[in-house]
């Protein structure tokens, strides 16, 4: 078996951290690192930074994923960045498959401490070619940062970390059938972008749950992994297990006492507490920095905003995306020619717009007030389930 074809999926903006993550993927392994740039429609996009030579990493493009150009355009318009990037995962590992007999993906902001060698052997062993790290190990203590109740939310998996091969090809195509238009920030429908979808897919596709202490560590379960650091490297305290990749969310150069950024508490206790950590820090710091110094000023997301420099709402995406899944695609927020239209169509599209509020508020009033709402369903169940039928949609969770 060759060596497998290591990716990971980002906006331009983040580039420096993947580069420091390929930097940490040099220096443990063999593997070429795929940079998917989603605000890159081709490797060579002339409205993108001249980048440097990079040794062991290849930076792709949208068009690896083989969808026409103005399907790149329509999830790049209903989708947020984050959106955007998790809903194209299993075009780009199906791609890649065509050539590699495993993949493995990385999120741009996870580094690598140690060989990732247990990989290949722990996918073959998965009966349905699919490897995927859980959030935790154990159950969760009362002081834990988060609660198990946070997985009904997000996920049992922490899919910054998946590894897929060939026979996965029928998953990853279920994968897609779902992400395509589901793949939303949407806790009141159960979604949660790629992760919740692929609760269901581990079981219906067999995939193996990696119960290696030392891989997707990060923020939320250092209490369940502490760090160690001692000749041999990093490694997690109280199992036999190293330290292989660590995640690090919404880690911030600019804040170099915090580990992470996402939270309204700060985190900065976690480094003061474990000098393992603390140094970790040091290094991955280091290598982002170096990056962001050497490459050219990032480009701002270029499809926040439309050709004349309009912020596109999030609502009028969820407008874009109802009028276009029905049929009726409006015109491109992305295309010049089509900036009249779209202009036109975005004065008019607040209809639709209503449309997405009465479902929001629909499922809400489901959710706060369960035992009224089935009062009032069951009084006027033409009015509840016309409501159902126009706002809600296939995709909605209702009882």
């Amino acid at each position: 078996m060759g060596h497998p074809t290591y990716c990971t999926i980002l906006a331009t903006n983040y580039l420096p951290k993947a580069l420091a993550l390929a930097d940490s993927l040099k220096r443990y392994d063999t593997g070429e690192l795929v940079v998917l740039l989603i605000d890159a429609q081709r490797a060579d996009d002339h409205d993108l930074p001249d980048f440097p030579d990079l040794p062991g990493v290849r930076i792709v493009g949208t068009d690896i994923l083989g969808l026409p150009d103005d399907e790149v355009l329509a999830l790049a318009t209903y989708y947020d960045l984050v959106e955007f990037a998790t809903a194209i995962k299993p075009l780009l590992f199906k791609r890649l498959l065509e050539d590699s007999e495993q993949v493995f993906y990385l999120d741009p902001d996870t580094y690598l401490t140690a060989p990732m060698s247990e990989l290949p052997g722990e996918l073959e062993a998965s009966e349905g070619g699919i490897l995927l790290t859980p959030h935790f190990l154990h159950p969760l203590p009362e002081d834990a940062p988060v609660s198990e109740g946070h997985l009904l939310t997000v996920g049992v998996f922490n899919l910054g970390f998946c590894g897929f091969d060939r026979r996965a090809v029928p998953a990853l195509e279920w994968w897609w059938a779902r992400l395509e238009w589901e793949c939303l920030f949407d806790f009141m429908s159960g979604l949660f972008v790629d992760q919740k979808w692929m609760d269901m897919g581990a079981d219906l596709f067999r995939a193996r749950s990696l119960r290696h202490h030392g891989y997707n560590v990060g923020v939320v379960n250092l209490h369940e992994r502490p760090l160690g650091l001692d000749e041999d490297g990093f490694h997690i305290v109280g199992t036999d297990d190293a330290l292989r990749l660590f995640h690090f969310h919404a880690f911030d150069t600019s804040r170099p006492e915090e580990l992470s950024t996402r939270f309204d508490m700060s985190t900065a206790h976690l480094r003061t507490e474990s000098a393992a950590v603390d140094e970790l820090c040091k290094r991955y710091a280091a290598d982002v920095s170096r990056h962001e110094r050497a490459l050219p000023p990032a480009p701002a997301y270029r499809y926040w905003n439309d050709t004349t420099g309009r912020r596109i709402p999030r609502l009028i995406r969820r407008a874009w995306r109802v009028e276009a899944r029905a049929g009726n695609r409006p015109p491109s927020p992305f295309v010049a020619a089509e900036a009249e239209a779209w202009d036109k169509w975005r004065r008019r599209a607040w209809k639709g717009v209503a449309k997405e509020l009465s479902g929001d508020a629909v499922k809400s009033a489901r959710v706060a007030m369960p035992e009224e709402f089935g009062r009032f369903k069951e009084k006027f169940p033409r009015l509840v389930g016309g409501v159902r039928s126009r706002f809600v949609g296939r995709g909605g969770m209702w009882g």
